[in-house]
C-alpha cells in the first residue's frame, strides 16, 4: 500500500496553503535543491510526512470543494490546502555567492522569475527557514522582507473528488482524473512481543495458555451461590505485540488479522501438532495488537527439557507480503479459578481487595446507602459500591460493561485481576432487578438496551424532566461461559444511583441593568422605578445574554426562582434603597414587579444603584419541573442604576443699583450711621439694598433643564450673602492694622463670620475663632444684614485709611441654592464690601506758627481742637463738619488728640524733602522746637472740647523763611485710634 504521492497535486497542496515555509535540506552554503526533490522524499518516512502535513500522522479522509483540498488525519483533525491550479507546479531554486543570493521561481507553465538579494556582509549565511510564502498575495519573502519573487494566484480550481476503496481499504482519491494516492497508513513492518511471563529455570519469555476450571454458580432466592458442577474453560492465551508503525490498523492485515501459527521446539525437535493452537481474534489499539489463541492442552510438549515455541505470521491485506513475529515459548497451565465481579477500581496493576466486590445478594445491595444531597450530588455517606451515574449520560445511555471488572479469589495472591474480556467464551450480560424504595419501584426509572442488555438508560417517570434523579435502579450482572452451555461463572447485584450533572455547573449570575439619569437634587418626592411585565418578559425571563440558556416562561421562571427579600452576599447597594417585589393580578395573570425606591436625600453627583435579586430554589420538586433547571444561574439580578449629573448650568444675579456701587460695580461700601435720633455709631448695612428692587434675582444659563433639575427651578431656590473663601491667606495674603499689626482673615463654617487671626497659624480651626478677633458678621434673611464688629482687632483694621484711600474691605459672594442646600455657581456673585472709617482728620490751614516771636508768645501756642478739622465719613459739606456741629464730637466720642512722640515730627527744613527734626536741626535743637500738652476731653456736644495745646518754642538767631512741620497725631474716638499726619506752617521771621 505504500503508493507514491503524485507530485503535481501534493506540491500544490504544500505551496498553496495559507503560508508555506521553504526549508533547505543541505548546508546553507550550497544551492538549495529544487523543492520537487523534497516532495518526492515525502515517501521516505513518517517523520517527513508529519513535517509536511502538520503532524497528520496518516491520512484518514480527503475532500475537495471551492478550491480547497481538506486532508483529515487519524485523530479527525482536518488540514486545508488551497488548490489554485491543477496543472501548474512551482519550484524554487536558491543559490548563494558571497553576500549575494539569487532566487529563481519556475512554473510548469514555463514562467520564470529571478531576483537577487544581498546581505550586508559576506559572513552572513542564507537561512532557508526564513523564506516564507503569502498565499493571499503570492509574495515570497526572506526574513519578513519581500524578495521580488511572486507567484501568480489563479482563480480557484473546480474539482471532483473520487474515493477509491478496495476490500475496505482506502487506496486513495482522484481529483478530476488525476489520482492522489495517499495510503491509509504506513505499512506494517514488524511486531514486537510484550512479555508477561518468564519460565523458571529457562529464563525464557513465554506465552501461558491457561486451562481454567471453575465451579458453576447458581442464583437462588435472589442470591449468588456455588453449584456442584466443575467445568473447564477453553485453553486460551492473549499475547500482545507492539505494532510498528504504531499508527497501523487491523484493516492492513488480511483476514481480520488472522495469522498462521508457526511452531517449533527448542533443539529443533519437531512434532506434528495437528490443530495444536487455533486463532480466535486479533485487534489493534493504541499501537498494541492483542491476539486471542486457543490451544489443545494434550498437544503440549511433555518433556521438561523441551519447550514449544510459536511465531505468528500475518499477511498484509494489499501487498500480500508476510510479516512474522519472533518465536516465543508456550506452556500450558492448569488452575482452578473462582471469579467475583468487582467495580472498576480493580485493575491489572492494582487488584485491590474484597471491598471492591459487588454484592452477591439482592438484600445486600438493597442495604447499600444511595442518596443525593441538595445539589443532586451523592452523599458522602453512601456505600462505596453504589455506582453514581450522571443524569445527562444516563439519559443518553451508559455502557455497563465499563463498570464491571472481575477478580480471581482462588489465585495464589488471594485476589487477582481477571480479564474476562480476553476470553472469547465469556460474556457479560445484565438484567433489571425489581425492588422498591419508600413504596416506589426503582426499576421504572431505567431500561436496558443493546447487546446483552449492556446499555443502561435512565427514564424520567411520567416524562417529568429529571424526575429520575435520586433514584437507584438495580441490575443483576451475569458472566456466562458459552463453552459450557452458558454456565454461570460469576454474578453480582449492582445499584446505580442517578445523580445530577456535575459537569453542568450553574451558569454565572446574570445581571440585567436598567439605568436612569437625573440631575442632582433634593429627591423629594423620592425617585422610584418599577419593572413592568414587558420588562420582565423581554429582559428577565429570556436570558438573552447567555446563549447556553433557553428562555423561560413566566410560570417556569417563578417556579424555580424566588425573590430575595434579604441582602445577598456580593451584591451591595450604593445609597439608601428599598427594593420589594409585588405581584399584580392583571387579567387573571400574576405579574411580578420589582419596585426600587431611592431613599438617599439629597442626591449628590455620582452613581447610585440597587439590586433586585431572584434566587434559584433548592427544592428538587420545583427544579424537576423545568428542563435543565440546575444549569440556570443561582442569581438573576435586576440592577437599577441612577446616574446623577452634577449641575451643568450657572446663575447670574440681576442688576446692581449703580447709585450704590463704584463705577464698574465691583465694590460697595458700608458706613457708620450718621447722627440722628436713636442712631448710634454702629457700622451696619443691608446688602439687599445694593440690588435693584431690594433683592437679588437670578437667571440661568441656557443649559438649564427644568425636567432634569426640578429642585433647581427658581421657585425652589434661595440665596445668601457670604464672606468669600478668597478672604483667606492662601488667596489674599495678610492684612495690616493701623498700628502695623498683620493678620490673616478666616471664616467660620457657615461663612457668616469674618475673623482676623495670627498669620503664623497654618491651619485655622474653630478654636482659633473667638469673639475678640471677630471683624464682621452676617445675619438675617439672606444674610443680608452686615455688621462690623466693635473689637480691637476690627478697629485696628477699620482705621487703616480714610474713605477712598484704601479702606479695609471684605470679599463677598452670593450663594444660590435649592431646598437641600445644593449650590449653583453664581457667575457675578463676587464683590468687595468696603468698611468706611467714620471720622476723617485734616489740618486747619488758618492755624500756623511764626518764627522769631518772643519766647512764650501766645501766638505760637495752638489749641489742638482748633488745629485739627474733623469731618465724618461723608464727603465735604456742611453736614459733616464737627466745627458746625459740636454734637458730633460727642456722637463720635472724640476724647483725645495727641502726638505721643514729637521726635517723629518731620519737616522740609533746608529744602531736602521730609526729614525728622533731629535730621534737620540736630538732636539737641530738635527737642526744643515743639512741646505738646494733650488732654483727655469729655465732649458735651455744645462746646468745643479742650484737647490741650501744642507750642512752637524755637527761636532763631537769624532771619528765616517759612517751612513746614508734619505732625503725626493720634485721635482717640469711639472706633479706636486714628493716626493722621497734619501739616502746620512755620511762617518767616517777622
Amino acid at each position: 500500500m505504500n503508493k507514491k504521492y503524485l507530485n503535481v497535486i501534493l506540491f500544490s497542496a504544500l505551496m498553496m496553503g495559507t503560508a508555506g515555509t521553504f526549508t533547505s535540506c543541505k548546508d546553507y552554503d550550497d544551492d538549495i535543491a529544487n523543492l520537487n526533490e523534497r516532495v518526492d522524499a515525502v515517501e521516505k518516512g513518517l517523520e517527513a510526512l508529519k513535517n509536511d502535513f502538520g503532524a497528520l500522522g496518516y491520512v484518514k479522509d480527503v475532500t475537495f470543494a471551492n478550491g480547497k483540498l481538506t486532508v483529515t488525519n487519524a485523530s479527525g483533525t482536518p488540514v486545508t490546502y488551497d488548490i489554485p491550479d491543477t496543472n501548474t507546479t512551482y519550484s524554487l531554486d536558491v543559490a548563494q555567492n558571497g553576500n549575494s543570493v539569487t532566487i529563481t521561481l519556475k512554473g510548469s507553465d514555463g514562467t520564470t522569475t529571478t531576483k537577487e538579494i544581498k546581505f550586508t556582509d559576506t559572513d552572513t549565511k542564507f537561512d532557508a527557514s526564513k523564506l516564507t510564502y503569502d498565499a493571499k498575495t503570492g509574495v515570497i519573502s526572506y526574513d519578513g522582507q519581500a524578495t521580488g519573487v511572486k507567484i501568480t494566484i489563479p482563480e480557484p480550481a473546480k474539482a471532483t473528488v473520487v474515493k477509491y476503496v478496495e476490500d475496505g481499504i482506502v487506496l486513495g482519491w482522484q481529483i478530476d482524473g488525476t489520482k492522489l494516492l495517499i495510503s491509509d497508513a504506513l505499512p506494517i513492518t514488524s511486531f514486537e512481543y510484550i512479555p508477561e511471563k518468564i519460565l523458571a529455570d529457562w529464563g525464557e519469555r513465554v506465552i501461558v495458555f491457561e486451562e481454567n476450571s471453575y465451579t458453576e454458580k447458581v442464583i437462588a432466592k435472589d442470591a449468588v451461590t456455588k453449584g456442584s458442577k466443575t467445568l473447564y474453560m477453553p485453553n486460551q492465551a492473549t499475547p500482545q505485540y507492539h505494532v510498528n508503525p504504531s499508527s497501523a490498523t487491523i484493516a492492513q492485515l488480511a483476514e481480520e488479522g488472522k495469522p498462521e501459527v508457526l511452531k517449533k521446539t527448542v533443539e529443533q525437535v519437531t512434532r506434528t501438532p495437528g490443530n495444536f493452537i487455533e486463532w480466535k481474534k486479533s485487534e489493534i489499539k493504541d499501537g498494541v495488537m492483542t491476539v486471542t489463541l486457543e490451544a489443545d492442552p494434550t498437544l503440549f510438549e511433555k518433556d521438561k527439557n523441551k519447550l514449544d515455541e510459536i511465531a505468528l505470521q500475518f499477511t498484509a491485506a494489499e501487498a500480500k507480503n508476510k510479516i512474522t513475529t519472533e518465536y516465543v515459548g508456550v506452556i500450558n497451565k492448569t488452575a482452578e479459578i473462582d471469579l467475583v465481579l468487582t467495580d472498576k477500581e480493580v485493575t491489572v496493576l492494582d487488584a485491590k481487595d474484597d471491598k471492591c466486590h459487588y454484592a452477591d445478594s439482592k438484600a445486600d445491595a438493597i442495604a447499600q446507602a444511595a442518596l443525593i444531597d441538595a445539589s443532586n450530588m451523592p452523599q458522602i455517606t453512601n456505600h462505596h459500591l453504589v455506582q453514581n451515574v450522571v443524569y445527562s449520560q444516563a439519559i443518553a445511555g451508559i455502557d455497563l460493561n465499563e463498570l464491571v471488572h472481575a477478580c480471581d479469589i482462588k489465585a495464589a495472591a488471594g485476589h487477582k485481576y481477571f480479564d474476562y474480556a480476553a476470553h472469547t467464551n465469556l460474556t457479560l450480560s445484565f438484567k433489571p432487578v425489581d425492588y422498591e424504595v419508600n413504596n416506589t419501584p426503582q426499576q421504572q426509572y431505567m431500561k436496558l438496551e443493546g447487546t446483552n442488555n449492556a446499555t443502561f438508560k435512565a427514564v424520567n417517570y411520567g416524562d417529568v424532566n429529571e424526575s429520575c434523579i435520586g433514584k437507584a435502579p438495580m441490575v443483576l450482572a451475569e458472566l456466562r461461559d458459552s463453552h459450557n452451555s452458558d454456565a454461570l461463572v460469576a454474578a453480582a447485584y449492582i445499584k446505580l444511583l442517578i445523580v445530577g450533572d456535575e459537569a453542568a455547573e450553574p451558569e454565572e449570575d446574570i445581571t440585567i441593568d436598567e439605568t436612569t439619569t437625573v440631575g442632582i437634587g433634593c429627591n423629594n418626592p423620592k425617585l422610584e422605578w418599577t419593572t413592568d411585565d414587558r420588562f420582565m418578559s423581554t429582559q428577565v425571563y429570556t436570558f438573552t445574554s447567555n446563549s447556553n440558556l433557553k428562555a423561560l416562561s413566566k410560570e417556569q421562571f417563578h417556579t424555580i426562582y424566588t425573590f430575595a427579600g434579604a441582602p445577598v452576599a456580593g451584591y451591595d447597594n450604593k445609597g439608601a434603597w428599598t427594593v420589594t417585589e409585588t405581584i399584580n393580578n392583571v387579567d387573571g395573570k400574576a405579574n411580578h414587579e420589582v419596585k426600587f425606591v431611592l431613599n438617599t436625600q439629597p442626591l449628590s453627583a455620582g452613581q447610585y444603584y440597587a439590586y433586585g435579586i431572584y434566587q434559584r430554589t433548592t427544592a428538587d420538586d420545583d427544579l424537576n419541573k423545568v428542563d435543565n433547571s440546575r444549569s440556570y444561574p443561582m442569581n438573576v439580578v435586576i440592577k437599577y442604576v441612577v446616574n446623577v449629573n452634577a449641575v451643568n448650568f450657572t446663575a447670574t444675579s440681576a442688576e446692581r443699583v449703580s447709585n450704590a456701587w463704584n463705577a464698574d460695580k465691583t465694590a460697595a461700601s458700608i458706613y457708620c450711621q450718621t447722627p440722628g435720633t436713636g442712631n448710634t455709631t454702629q457700622i451696619v448695612g443691608d446688602l439687599n439694598e445694593l440690588f435693584d428692587g431690594g433683592k437679588v434675582v437670578f437667571t440661568y444659563s441656557s443649559e438649564f433643564n427644568a425636567t432634569m433639575y426640578p429642585s433647581f427651578v427658581n421657585t425652589n431656590m434661595d440665596y445668601n450673602f457670604v464672606f468669600s473663601e478668597k478672604n483667606k491667606k492662601a488667596v489674599r495674603g495678610t492684612v495690616t492694622g493701623v498700628d502695623g499689626t498683620k493678620y490673616q482673615l478666616a471664616l467660620n463654617a457657615a461663612k457668616t463670620e469674618l475673623h482676623a487671626v495670627d498669620p503664623a497659624i497654618v491651619n485655622v480651626t474653630n478654636a482659633d475663632l473667638t469673639a475678640d478677633n471677630l471683624v464682621a458678621s452676617l445675619s438675617g434673611t439672606n444674610n443680608k444684614d452686615v455688621k462690623y464688629a466693635n473689637t480691637e482687632v476690627a478697629k485696628n483694621l477699620l482705621n487703616i485709611a480714610k474713605r477712598d484711600a484704601g479702606s479695609f474691605y471684605a470679599v463677598m459672594d452670593i450663594e444660590y441654592f435649592n431646598g437641600c442646600d445644593q449650590l449653583v455657581e453664581v457667575t457675578n456673585g463676587e464683590f468687595n464690601l468696603l468698611f468706611i472709617r467714620p471720622v476723617n482728620v485734616s489740618a486747619n490751614a488758618d492755624k500756623h506758627f511764626t518764627d522769631g516771636l518772643n519766647v512764650g508768645d501766645p501766638a505760637n501756642t495752638l489749641n489742638l481742637a482748633e488745629l485739627v478739622i474733623f469731618n465724618d465719613w461723608r464727603y465735604d459739606n456742611e453736614l459733616n463738619s464737627f466745627a458746625k456741629h459740636l454734637n458730633y464730637y460727642k456722637y463720635y466720642g472724640v476724647t483725645k488728640i495727641d502726638c505721643p512722640d514729637l521726635m517723629k515730627v518731620q519737616t522740609n527744613w533746608g529744602g531736602k524733602g521730609k526729614r525728622t527734626l533731629a535730621e534737620a536741626f540736630g538732636e539737641e535743637q530738635a527737642k526744643k522746637i515743639l512741646s505738646i500738652n494733650s488732654k483727655v476731653a469729655t465732649p458735651d456736644g455744645t462746646t468745643l472740647p479742650d484737647y490741650g495745646t501744642i507750642s512752637y518754642i524755637k527761636t532763631s538767631k537769624a532771619e528765616i523763611s517759612s517751612y513746614e512741620l508734619y505732625i503725626p497725631l493720634t485721635i482717640t474716638y469711639t472706633w479706636g485710634t486714628i493716626v493722621e499726619e497734619i501739616t502746620v506752617t512755620v511762617q518767616e521771621t517777622k
